[in-house]
């Protein structure tokens, strides 16, 4: 009787399975000779070591090898430091804010959100009176980024300040239920100040007023009061006044009993204690 015979499929498999056992023969011998020898063992030790850290490293690996470590962050609205003698010179045309993007390794730039101790300076005491380009500069930064500064430059004027001396008039405030008629005329410790501006801002000061507001007291009262600079439109003017307070000293007028009768509603009527405007000293001085 003719042996059965055999198909082409049955072939494969036979030929396969003597691969697959000659490969696990070998593996399982080599595998013997890694477990029995300290060398080998060593050595495979070490490459399952350096697989596993390739393995859980590999996104920061893939941005330093394949993207050479760029990221980009950008910082928005960091204030404008101004160095400057302020006592001497006025500024402006320097902005508050500025914008930094800064650009480097992944490390760094965790760095920079963490610490949050970016800056942005303008130096402009080596310089004098009139306008000039002047750079934006950043700091408080680690070393080895590309930094850059929004806007990168900024063209700003310096305007030489002047000294004048003001003579000061009281302006009372009261509140609600008040009436400036229950009070004295404010007395106030000093009688004048000196203003320090621009030429252009103290030529525009009409008064410099003792703001006195009655809020809050019954009966006289004696406070520590702002100065504040008024130009001829009533506008406030921004300017150095010094000192910037002084001491006004409210007392009842004659009759009047020590909370002053009710007036009619509203939230507070503001009186000038003087008609005249601020006498003015000398011309200006430097």
């Amino acid at each position: 009787m003719d042996p059965k015979p055999v198909s082409p499929f049955q072939k494969f498999i036979d030929s396969l399975m003597r691969i697959l056992r000659m490969f696990t023969s070998r593996i399982s011998k080599l595998f013997d000779r890694i477990i029995y020898s300290d060398r080998l063992s060593m050595i495979a030790s070490f490459v399952l070591a350096l697989v596993f850290c390739l393995s859980v490293n590999f996104q920061d690996l893939s941005f330093r090898f394949f993207n050479n470590g760029a990221v980009t962050l950008n910082l928005a609205n960091i204030p404008v430091e101004v160095l400057v003698d302020d006592n001497a010179y006025e500024v402006s045309g320097v902005p508050s804010t500025a914008d930094i993007t800064v650009e480097g390794d992944p490390t760094d730039i965790q760095l920079v959100r963490t610490q949050n101790s970016a800056t942005v300076t303008t130096d402009l005491r080596s310089l004098g009176e009139g306008t000039n380009t002047v750079p934006l500069d950043a700091a408080g930064l680690p070393t080895g980024l590309t930094v850059r500064v929004n806007p990168s430059t900024v063209q700003v004027t310096l305007a030489k300040k002047y000294t004048k001396t003001f003579f000061i008039t009281p302006d009372m405030i009261v509140g609600t239920g008040q009436s400036v008629n229950a009070y004295n005329k404010p007395t106030l410790s000093v009688r004048s100040v000196t203003v320090r501006a621009t030429r252009d801002k103290l030529n525009a000061i009409r008064a410099i007023r003792a703001i006195v507001d009655t809020s809050g007291y019954e009966g006289g009262f004696v406070a520590d009061v702002p100065l504040v600079a008024y130009d001829g439109t009533g506008k406030q003017v921004n300017v150095t006044i010094s000192p910037s307070t002084v001491t006004a000293t409210v007392t009842m007028a004659n009759g009047s009993p020590s909370a002053p009768a009710s007036q009619s509603s509203g939230s507070h009527e503001q009186v000038s204690q003087a008609d005249e405007s601020s006498a003015q000293s000398s011309s200006a001085k430097d």
